[in-house]
């Protein structure tokens, strides 16, 4: 499954952390998948799946939705899918040195995303 995100707040992953180190992990909703030119593509949940990899988990409770029904720019969940072997993301373990604190991940991904969708 390919990350439709290539970094991970540590702030939201921290409190995710929590949730596992508290046995409360069952609580946190499923992560959201769809299926883009025939790949698995996690939309929503990075924290809760990179949290999930880190314990060796290899199978994650998931919602499975259309492309089409999934909230936000389809244009820009494809645009995330297709440039993300090029950023060296190909599955949640590629996210392992792309942690970043909250400034900087508002920069570089929040900013990235909200640029991209004026351009485009």
């Amino acid at each position: 499954m390919r990350p439709n995100n290539w970094f991970i707040s540590r702030e939201k992953l921290d409190r995710v952390r929590e949730a596992w180190e508290n046995g409360t992990q069952e609580n946190l909703p499923p992560v959201l998948v769809t299926y883009i030119d025939g790949q698995a593509s996690l939309i929503d949940g990075h924290s809760r799946a990179y949290a999930a990899f880190e314990r060796g988990h290899t199978k994650i409770l998931a919602l499975v939705e259309d492309l089409k029904n999934i909230e936000g720019s389809r244009e820009l969940y494809l645009h995330i899918h297709n440039e993300g072997p090029r950023q060296g993301i190909l599955c949640i373990a590629d996210l392992a040195d792309k942690i970043l604190e909250p400034e900087d991940y508002q920069e570089k991904w929040i900013g990235f995303c909200s640029n991209w969708l004026k351009e485009n």
